[in-house]
């Protein structure tokens, strides 16, 4: 539960960049390429899981499981994105969001 908890994190770190603005330079390039290996670490790290831990009978369905609640994972984060990113629309006094800010 590290990693997963390290990306959320990651994510309040880079909010709060994207409002007061505190940290913009090269280096943080170096913040995102960590954030990349990251999300490709727990990913990977949750089909290893699945692999080593679960017997051959029940393998091939927590595969195929896993994979429908990635993508399910992939549309709720595009959505709660949009959100997101209008809040920082707002903050920053950007207009031409898709939504409102809910906050």
């Amino acid at each position: 539960w590290l990693m997963p908890l390290l990306q959320c994190v990651n994510l309040v770190f880079f909010y709060f960049v994207a409002v007061y603005h505190f940290w913009y330079n090269d280096l943080l390039l170096v913040v995102c390429f960590y954030v990349g290996l990251l999300g490709g670490s727990v990913y990977v790290n949750g089909y290893m899981r699945i692999n080593k831990d679960l017997p051959l009978a029940k393998r091939e369905f927590a595969l195929s499981t896993v994979s429908v609640a990635d993508s399910l994972g992939i549309v709720f984060a595009d959505l709660s994105g949009l959100f997101i990113q209008s809040c920082l629309y707002e903050s920053n006094g950007i207009s031409g969001s898709v939504v409102s800010c809910p906050i």
